[in-house]
C-alpha cells in the first residue's frame, strides 16, 4: 500500500474548501456557457423544426459544447463558422446556408466573448 507523503499543508489545500468553491464557480461559469449557446441554436434551427414547438426543446443542443470549447481555444469567425458548417452539412445532413451560419457565429461570439464578427466572414470568396 503506498503511503501519502504529501505534507498537511498539501494534503489541506486539496480538500480547502477555496478550491470546491472555485471549481464549484468554474462548472456553473462553463454551464451558463452551454446553455447561451443552446439557446442561439434552437435559432439557428438548420433543419426547420423549431424546438420546442414541433421537435423537442434539445434538438440541437448536444452541439453546443463543442462550440463553447472551439471559442474557448480561442477560434476565428471562420472557424466557427466552418464547424457549423461541418454540423450542418455531415452531421445533420442539411444543405451549407453560409449567411445563416454567420449570423449564428457572430451571435455565438458576441453571447461568450462580448464581441461580434463581421457576419460576412462566413462567405466563400
Amino acid at each position: 500500500m503506498l503511503k501519502n507523503t504529501w505534507p498537511p499543508s498539501a494534503r489541506a489545500n486539496l480538500e480547502s474548501p477555496v478550491s470546491n468553491d472555485l471549481e464549484h464557480d468554474a462548472k456553473r461559469v462553463l454551464k451558463e456557457r452551454v446553455s447561451r449557446v443552446q439557446a442561439i441554436l434552437r435559432r439557428w434551427d438548420p433543419i426547420g423544426v423549431r424546438p420546442g414547438e414541433y421537435a423537442p426543446a434539445d434538438e440541437y443542443d448536444s452541439y453546443a459544447p463543442q462550440l463553447v470549447s472551439l471559442v474557448a481555444q480561442g477560434c476565428s469567425m471562420q472557424e466557427l463558422c466552418a464547424q457549423l458548417e461541418t454540423i450542418r452539412v455531415h452531421s445533420i445532413g442539411v444543405g451549407a446556408n453560409s449567411a445563416g451560419d454567420a449570423l449564428i457565429a457572430e451571435a455565438i461570439l458576441e453571447a461568450l466573448r462580448g464581441e461580434p464578427g463581421p457576419s460576412s466572414a462566413c462567405s466563400k470568396r
